[in-house]
């Protein structure tokens, strides 16, 4: 008999996982059309792009040039560029998947916040973005250069290492400045509190300056340049997080009244 009944909870409980582990590949399904899509349109404007995504090096490395060294690699290049340009155009439809994927867990009544979720979401991407190609990557290009100039070498850079170079510096820093909806929605399943996060505030630095130190280059400057506004990320993500519960205990008052 205790046999049968384990056996039904576990099937219970397998259940729910299936179902989600089906949801979760269906919204990744759709991501991924939605990145494709994204990716044949951005490779009509290969070009634009390319021009958009090398506009700081060549401001920091004057009378350089960009170097291909296999026969493929402008083509490959092209793909990657629209790959990459495919993702962040088609962001919102990404978000609005995860939305749907998150949905069922929310309250009623944070329902109705998919559209600041859109909004939030992907305008802290395009700051994040915005960040590094304005800021990040021109000191980063200019203190490359120095360090060539100092050697009395004449740079001759490969293409496809500049791309690379700059694709994961603009996605990084657009997936850093998500850190305030990350907290949001781990602040509402009690995956974290403000006082964790005020209490971890000496762990969180120094995490955060490693980080900085493997993703910038090695100068001061460019580490306090990423580090600096993840130490604001971080102090917005507490300030959301004591929303989250304050949420949380306001509809416990009126759940129980």
């Amino acid at each position: 008999m205790e046999t049968e009944q384990t056996s039904t909870k576990s099937s219970a409980d397998e259940q729910p996982l299936m179902e989600h582990i089906r949801e979760l590949r269906i919204r990744l399904i759709y991501s991924l059309v939605a990145i494709i899509i994204g990716a044949c349109f951005s490779y009509t404007y290969a070009e634009n792009i390319f021009y958009f995504l090398c506009k700081p090096y060549f401001e920091s490395f004057p009378d350089s040039i960009l170097i291909g060294t296999g026969p493929a690699d402008a083509f490959l290049l092209k793909l990657k560029m629209a790959v990459v340009a495919g993702t962040l155009v088609s962001s919102p439809v990404i978000f609005y998947q995860f939305w749907l994927f998150i949905a069922p867990g929310l309250h009623k009544e944070e329902k109705y916040l998919l559209i600041p979720f859109l909004i939030s979401s992907t305008t802290l991407l395009g700051i994040g973005i915005w960040f590094a190609y304005a800021v990040v990557l021109p000191f980063s290009f200019a203190f490359f250069y120095d360090q060539y100039t100092s050697i009395k070498i004449t740079p001759t850079i490969r293409i496809t290492e500049h791309i690379s170079f700059t694709a994961k510096a603009l996605i990084s820093f657009g997936i850093v400045f998500e850190l305030p909806i990350l907290a949001y929605f781990l602040g509402r399943i009690g995956v974290v509190t403000s006082q964790m996060l005020i209490s971890g505030v000496r762990y969180a630095i120094v995490v955060i300056f490693i980080l900085s130190a493997i993703m910038t280059p090695p100068d001061v400057l460019t580490q306090f340049l990423m580090a600096g506004p993840l130490l604001i990320l971080y102090g917005i993500s507490i300030l959301v997080v004591r929303f989250t519960e304050r949420q949380a205990r306001r509809q416990k008052k009126e759940s129980q009244t």
